[in-house]
């Protein structure tokens, strides 16, 4: 309960952060007193409403009986607006006064500073460095991208804002997992290449929806440039800010990241991240989690709530351990296996830039926040406690059952 505390200090800092009787935060009160809560139509805002926070999929576990649901809106694509071929601009994406939009285009003298001359640790850093006022409701949808600049600078350790100049540029390839409600906002992505001066970006999405969005694309749409392996979004920051450049792509062949997939053999990436990820919750995380331990990839996920991500960190080993008899008959052997089974250590984090406000949850009170509190899953091991990894004695499947059935219970991530 600790982080309680820290949660309501977090979002009191903006005008708009009412915090109800029950502790919790009723965000789209906020959404519409700005006029921005809906489905198609409200920008990058648009969002299907109802109660699950993410798409139903055939592998998720069926619902508890009593648990209580709001539909979404029917017929809802996220990123419908990829269907057509028109691009959102700063007013038409974000719909608020031009005094509340952080832009991306600036007139000349207007751009923020160079940001390996800033501090930028916190959404009070961040405003100040945009020179946004708080009365602006940004935070509530970039915590999107500032997550993965939290991921990718201060979990990952892959990259930062002082790294990088105009004579040393870095090229960075990301991979995201699980994008749902981010192809509705894939231009606030760009503010990875105002935050990293002098850095080449290629980010690549995976996940149902995004699966979904690209076989919908019809000729001379936006998302008609995934089958043609072209980025669907791209942006230059400006030359005061280091002259970065962010290339979206949108991986529509499969729904789920498979090491297996031709596309992904040579082609490792610089860095995988999942926000709000559930790595317990959803059986494809698997997948991901003995690739990158095995090729030693760096990859961090964001989670809900720190109890969950406790459990998952407890659930991780296991997850190995089960999987190394059908990895032993599969031949993996030498530096491969050492990967696999050396102790490492999986620290959790309060995120700076989480989603101001708890989520309404009715009777849960321990902090459940989008995008709350980061866990680094495979990255560099110097210090803090370890987990290892049993080579010789197999978990057992039903103690591996239970403990994904905790985690699930403390994630609610089909729950809210």
């Amino acid at each position: 309960m600790e982080k309680v505390p820290r949660v309501q200090a977090l979002l009191k800092q903006f005008p708009w952060g009412r915090i109800e009787t029950d502790g919790t935060f009723a965000e789209p009160l906020v959404r519409a007193y700005y006029n921005v809560l809906g489905a198609e139509g409200f920008g990058y805002w648009s969002t299907p409403g109802g109660s699950n926070p993410h798409l139903k999929h055939a592998s998720d576990p069926p619902r508890p009986a009593r648990a209580p649901r709001i539909d979404d809106e029917k017929g809802f694509e996220h990123g419908y607006m990829l269907l057509s071929n028109q691009v959102l601009t700063d007013e038409t994406g974000w719909k608020l006064e031009r005094r509340l939009i952080p832009r991306l285009v600036f007139e000349l003298g207007t751009e923020p500073e160079l940001a390996s001359k800033a501090d930028i640790v916190d959404w009070d850093s961040w405003y100040k460095w945009r020179n946004l006022p708080k009365e602006s409701p940004a935070a509530l949808l970039l915590h999107y991208p500032l997550t993965v600049y939290q991921l990718l600078v201060n979990v990952l350790h892959v990259t930062g804002p002082k790294r990088n100049s105009a004579t040393s540029r870095q090229a960075l390839h990301v991979h995201y997992i699980g994008a749902e409600v981010e192809l509705n906002m894939l231009p606030l992505f760009s503010e990875l290449a105002l935050l990293l001066p002098y850095t080449d970006i290629r980010m690549t999405l995976f996940g149902v929806a995004v699966h979904s969005l690209v076989n919908k694309a019809k000729k001379n749409s936006v998302a008609m440039k995934a089958k043609q392996n072209e980025p669907v979004y791209a942006y230059t920051s400006p030359a005061s800010c280091g002259a970065s450049t962010l290339s979206i792509f949108l991986h529509g062949d499969h729904e789920i990241w498979d090491p297996r997939l031709p596309f992904l053999l040579g082609s490792k990436p610089d860095a995988i991240v999942g926000p709000n990820a559930g790595l317990t919750s959803y059986p494809e995380w698997q997948f991901v989690i003995l690739c990158c331990h095995t090729d030693n990839t760096p990859f961090a996920v964001t989670e809900y709530a720190e109890q969950s991500a406790e459990l998952q960190r407890v659930a991780i080993p296991q997850i190995i351990a089960h999987a190394l008899p059908h990895l032993h008959s599969a031949g993996m052997n030498g530096s491969e296996l050492h990967n696999l089974t050396r102790p490492r250590e999986y620290p959790i984090a309060f995120n700076p830039f989480q989603r101001p406000g708890q989520r309404n949850l009715g009777s849960v009170r321990l902090p459940n926040i989008p995008n709350g509190f980061t866990m680094r899953v495979v990255g560099n091991d110097e210090q803090g406690i370890i987990h290892p990894v049993s080579t010789g004695v197999s978990v057992p499947a039903s103690n591996l059952s239970e403990l994904l059935q905790m985690t699930e219970q403390f994630s609610l991530n089909r729950l809210d």
